[in-house]
């Protein structure tokens, strides 16, 4: 495949996914539910194969607790892959003004009325997570949670460095990974395809032990460390005992007490099936982002997603983003290209570029 191709290829394949699943069927005959169908699936599809069996039947909203400290104050929080909004909302439970890019269009609005029904405010961007469209030296917390591994190492780095970029001085990343020597992950890395591993476009999920994590993050963040997530299987939570059925509360329950174990026997955690890793900021950045705008309009007019149209940048060119007097577009005035806007979520991707000419 040459160049052009290969470009068609990546366009074609980034396209797909930020318009996938958009119009979906809205569920059973007779349905009633204060969860959407449509966001039950979303729940089943990002929270783990345990709640595979709980489409339909969960009553209310999941709520986890983010795994930092509480904050006070205006403090950012990026979500790397928000999916349907449960960590946006754990963010602002924990004090912060919690942002949320996910390349998937549906996926923003559904964690936009997740955020509403909480009665929580955030934010939510459709975006590519190598090439994340913000200013930099704005979040004092970057998080995600069992989505970068399901890219491509090339992508994975370009997150990284991005990460890098985008957080504050003082501020910290908090990424949730599996780990190529837990108990369960072994069987499945055997049973990998390296074809599949090695195509730029799948989103299979990669593995990487411990040390090699180090090595890779280390290159873009410093003071790398991890720590124990889970035991049989890459998300699984304590407040998943609250929600899912008899026989996975079961297999929760253990996985909860082999992570305890890791308190008491400290190389067990080398063992986990999923791992927290922590790291800071490489390079001090003497240059901070203004970021008065962004909160003058958020505490003056919250639940606008445009709100965050300061914090934004062309990812494409650079450069300073305007929202159209129609709001439905984002304008760089600069590049001569606008970004579509639907239904408040900027779609903020290098393949939806229009030109303006």
């Amino acid at each position: 495949m040459d160049g052009i191709e290969n470009e068609e290829a990546n366009i074609a394949f980034t396209r797909g996914r930020i318009y996938a699943n958009i119009g979906s069927k809205s569920g059973p005959k007779n349905y009633e539910n204060v969860i959407p169908w449509n966001v039950q699936g979303l729940i089943a599809g990002t929270n783990g194969t345990h709640y595979l069996n709980r489409i339909g039947k969960l009553k209310e909203y999941p709520v986890y607790e983010l795994p930092v400290d509480k904050v006070k104050g205006d403090h950012l929080m990026l979500d790397i892959g928000c999916g349907w909004g449960r960590w946006l909302t754990s963010g602002a439970n924990k004090g912060y003004i919690p942002i949320g890019v996910d390349i998937k269009l549906n996926l923003c609005h559904a964690s936009l009325l997740v955020m509403k029904t909480q009665n929580v405010t955030g934010y939510a961007v459709s975006a590519d997570l190598t090439n994340m469209p913000f200013k930099d030296n704005i979040f004092d917390l970057v998080w995600s949670f069992s989505v970068i591994q399901h890219t491509h190492y090339e992508r994975m780095v370009n997150c990284l460095q991005r990460i890098n970029s985008v957080l504050t001085n003082e501020g910290f990343t908090l990424l949730e990974f599996p780990n190529k020597n837990g108990f369960r992950n072994r069987k499945i890395v055997s049973n990998q395809s390296i074809d599949e591993i090695n195509n730029y476009n799948s989103w299979c999920v990669r593995y990487y032990t411990p040390a090699e994590y180090e090595t890779i993050v280390s290159k873009f963040l410093s003071h790398y460390s991890f720590y124990n997530h889970s035991f049989l299987g890459i998300g699984v939570l304590k407040e998943d005992l609250k929600y899912v059925s008899l026989s996975n509360k079961i297999k929760c329950a253990i996985s909860l007490f082999c992570s305890a174990a890791t308190n008491v026997i400290p190389n067990m955690k080398n063992y986990s099936d999923s791992i927290y890793i922590h790291a800071s900021k490489k390079e001090t950045s003497t240059k901070d982002t203004d970021i008065s705008k962004f909160l003058k309009l958020h505490h003056s007019n919250p639940g606008d997603n445009l709100n965050i149209v300061s914090l934004l940048k062309c990812p494409k060119y650079g450069g300073d983003l305007e929202v159209s007097e129609d709001r439905k577009k984002l304008i760089s005035i600069e590049a001569g290209v606008y970004y579509p806007v639907e239904k408040d979520v900027p779609i903020l991707v290098k393949s939806e570029a229009v030109s303006m000419s």
